[in-house]
């Protein structure tokens, strides 16, 4: 038998065997990082214990019969979730999906282990998979909150209510976001004025919208958008009034979470310029607003 006919046979009997060395189930999963390696060899009585991360996910790999439970060290806390994957592995390797319901250190105990047994686990932290989990995540529907204050500038509610000088300004809301281009903000705020000797508490509803989002600022995302905001305030002064407000402006907001993740903290800064209504025919019904502040969406 000529010697290349010898080399295509020999190389078609080992094909199955560099297979199956390389399948998944037997080595470690695509990017991933090796977080805990230990051989149990006290049966179901040994345990051990591997910090873990809520929302980031993990595979177990396991060496032999049994199964991983990952118990939270604090009491009152979730179980991991723990789904075996399909399939083994030449070494009769078998992998478990792990998913934290919280952060800090689990006891990894292994059940069905047989007395004398001796059983080799690797936790894998799988970076890829995570970094999918939370960007589909950062496209969800949220709901957090955001805290401001800043200057407004001179309004009077009455003509007999002194003289229109500026004032500062406080609020805060709970912020609904759609994860794409819309989101509205429902809450209150109180504003000063000197002049009156008064101070305004106003309820609000303020739709917003996206104009420009982009990651341009180092890995950090950016928005530039428009608002709407519907505002009324409760009685105000002896005469009891109750103005409403109607205010349209920009705002600009810069993310702070990395890898170009719109949840989490950010700073925001915003200008409005409002008229208001239900209030005495005066000539200074028009004002403008500046804010700054932080939002959280988790």
């Amino acid at each position: 038998m000529p010697a290349s006919t010898r080399l295509a046979w020999l190389l078609l009997a080992l094909a199955p065997v560099a297979a199956q060395a390389q399948s998944p189930a037997a080595s470690a999963p695509s990017d991933t990082a090796l977080v805990l390696e230990h051989r149990f060899t006290e049966g179901t009585s040994e345990t051990v214990s591997v910090p873990l991360t809520r929302r980031v996910r993990y595979w177990a790999v396991l060496t032999g019969p049994g199964n991983p439970q990952f118990i939270p060290a604090q009491r009152y806390r979730p179980a991991a979730l723990v789904v075996a994957a399909p399939g083994r592995g030449a070494g009769g390797e078998r992998r478990f999906e792990l998913a934290p319901g919280d952060s800090g250190p689990h006891y990894i105990h292994l059940s069905g282990l047989p007395d004398g047994s001796a059983v080799t686990l690797r936790v894998y932290r799988d970076d890829a998979r995570t970094a999918r989990d939370a960007e589909a995540r950062d496209h969800d529907f949220a709901v957090g909150l955001s805290l401001g204050g800043g200057v407004h500038s001179g309004y009077r509610l009455d003509p007999t209510a002194g003289l229109a000088q500026s004032g500062s300004a406080i609020e805060g809301c709970l912020v609904a976001d759609t994860g794409h281009w819309f989101s509205a903000c429902l809450g209150g705020g109180r504003e000063t004025l000197p002049g009156a000797d008064l101070s305004v508490t106003w309820l609000f509803l303020e739709p917003r919208a996206r104009l420009l989002h982009t990651g341009a600022f180092g890995g950090h995302l950016f928005d530039l958008g428009a608002a709407v905001r519907v505002g009324q305030a409760t009685q105000v002064g002896r005469r009891g009034i109750s103005p409403s407000l109607l205010a349209a402006g920009l705002y600009a907001e810069q993310h702070l979470s990395a890898n170009m993740r719109q949840h989490g903290l950010s700073v925001y800064t915003a200008w409005q310029h409002g008229r208001l209504g239900n209030v005495p025919e005066t000539e200074d019904r028009d004002t403008d607003r500046f804010t700054a502040g932080l939002t959280w969406i988790p």
